[in-house]
């Protein structure tokens, strides 16, 4: 009895934890393909049918491609009763057609939409049968039509339109998430593609948001370096609006379309660690070996797609050579994903140390490119890279200790990137750039109104208890804050650095609870300071 007792236990863990994985990998970033940076405008059905015969039978749908998305080129306006039309000479047999034909593989299929009137294509693509093909006072008309009526499951809603209306970002992309969730579907990924960062509301309704312009604003043409590293910088802050199901989109891959063979592995690397959605833009019919092997590197692909939902830090810089750093299977780990990338048109040496990924001794490497064990070592990692490569690797701690010190730039300004009517509010919290600070930069515009505040959520206590909190600050005048420790209120009086480009210190006595805990910072009447970092002894749980 104790025998089948213990079987029928092991089968519903093996249930759960198979449950869990799914789970896990519903609310990772999404992977598949996307129509735009190859073809553009010039799609039919049989192009479209083409990308999903070979997604399923190249190996890519294995490693965990699964969506085939439709861009703009298939506008053909609307009839009198304000139904959108499709190209019939471009998709014959229509998109109900062609979502089946795209599941009938085992795959997904997404989308285009635009949140105005007429879509980007219509505008710049010589597309008339996008006017008035966008959303624009037709949202639950269509979100009906695209997921009710043909079955798909991905949306992707561009702003060329609403940017010419002047409408509210904030509003219209609320109003379309509305209509999704009208349809009844809760499986639908919804992909917001407004080319900057929208504001932290983004981050609640939308799936992913593009957080830069197009990666290559000539569909079809060779991919520019410059590009793929401008959007890397455009990202480097953004790590904290990145959540499990919630993602910083960086636009389409360029893998196999023109970059040399360690460009596009640094490509894929950095898009891998910083969590975007993994949306391939080549040609999947013809990929080459190298291309292939790169674009199924399941150990590289894995630290994307890690439940956790972590986006990578910048851990250091240096004149081209930087170290990003994130955490898998949870913020206290031993598991850490590290790239050394050298982004420099020299060879150069890079190097990591373990006590700045809070590893005390040693730890276990393996490289997720050449998949190979390194060995134990003992302080840290150096590898001499060619221009524009990167070395990737997991790091397997032996030990670690508690992280003592938050980058204000890696904390939550909740208003940042406020739009309004497309005008960006001025004066809003912000990161900014400054060498005498820690990490390179400081948050700015804290405070002056009560939503506009920084948030660290990410502060973890092995221990309940009384602590000590440093905070680094720089003003020029006296100026006051609002410190809040899960709910418990304090002032902050008299933090005058002496110079906006002079860090003072502020060392305050709080009480933690065991477990995460959340600390803000904000002024509801006036400026707070700006911000370089906090830091907590939060390995020594019994300070005085």
């Amino acid at each position: 009895m104790k025998h089948i007792c213990y079987l029928i236990t092991m089968v519903f863990l093996l249930q759960f934890l198979s449950m869990a994985q799914k789970i896990s990998h519903a609310n990772a970033p999404l992977m598949g393909w996307a129509s735009w940076n190859q073809f553009g405008v010039h799609i039919d059905e049989d192009v479209i049918k083409r990308q999903a015969d070979s997604m399923a039978s190249s190996g890519l749908a294995d490693v965990g491609f699964q969506y085939i998305n439709i861009d703009d080129g298939f506008f053909n306006g609307r009839d009198d009763k304000g139904n959108l039309r499709i190209d019939t000479v471009k998709f014959p047999h229509g998109m109900k057609y062609l979502v089946d034909y795209i599941h009938s593989k085992g795959l997904k299929a997404g989308f285009y939409s635009e949140a105005g009137e007429n879509t980007c294509g219509s505008q710049y693509s010589g597309q008339p049968g996008g006017v008035g093909g966008g959303m624009y006072n037709h949202d639950q008309q269509d979100a009906n039509l695209f997921f009710k009526e043909w079955g798909f499951d991905f949306l992707k809603v561009d702003y060329c339109g609403g940017l010419k209306n002047k409408l509210d970002e904030k509003t219209r992309y609320n109003e379309i998430n509305a209509a999704i969730n009208t349809t009844g579907r809760s499986d639908v990924k919804f992909n917001v593609c407004r080319w900057q960062f929208p504001g932290t509301w983004v981050t609640s309704i939308a799936d992913s948001w593009r957080m830069s312009q197009d990666i290559n604003f000539v569909p079809g043409s060779i991919p520019k370096w410059k590009s793929i590293t401008g959007i890397i910088d455009l990202n480097k802050y953004l790590a904290p609006y990145a959540k499990p199901g919630h993602y910083n989109d960086m636009d389409m891959l360029e893998v196999g379309r023109g970059l040399s063979f360690e460009e596009d592995k640094s490509h894929f690397s950095m898009w891998c660690i910083l969590s975007s959605p993994l949306v391939l833009g080549n040609d999947l019919t013809k990929m080459n070996a190298q291309t292939k092997e790169i674009l199924t590197n399941k150990e590289v692909i894995a630290v994307n797609q890690d439940g956790s939902g972590f986006q990578a830090h910048l851990l250091s810089e240096k004149e081209g050579l930087q170290v990003w750093a994130k955490h898998l299977k949870g913020a206290q780990s031993k598991e850490i994903a590290v790239v050394l990338f050298n982004r420099t048109p020299s060879s150069a040496t890079i190097s990591v140390k373990w006590k700045d990924l809070d590893i005390i001794g040693k730890s276990t490497v393996r490289d997720l490119w050449s998949h190979q064990d390194l060995g134990v070592m003992d302080s840290g990692y150096s590898v001499f890279l060619p221009a524009h490569a990167v070395s990737m690797i997991k790091v397997i701690a032996e030990k670690v200790k508690s992280k003592q010190v938050f980058e204000a730039e890696y904390a939550w300004l909740n208003n940042f990137n406020l739009l309004d009517n497309t005008v960006l509010v001025p004066n809003q919290a912000k990161v900014k750039a400054d060498t005498s600070c820690s990490g390179g930069a400081k948050a700015v515009n804290i405070g002056n109104r009560a939503d506009n505040f920084i948030e660290f959520q990410d502060v973890y206590a092995n221990e309940k208890g009384s602590y000590f909190l440093t905070l680094y600050y720089l003003s020029a005048e006296e100026r006051t804050a609002t410190l809040s420790i899960n709910g418990v209120v304090s002032q902050l009086t008299g933090l005058n650095s002496g110079s906006f480009s002079k860090i003072g210190s502020k060392r305050i006595p709080i009480q933690l609870r065991k477990g995460n805990n959340i600390i803000l910072i904000s002024n509801s009447t006036g400026w707070a300071p700006d911000i370089d970092r906090i830091e907590i002894n939060l390995n020594k749980s019994d300070s005085k």
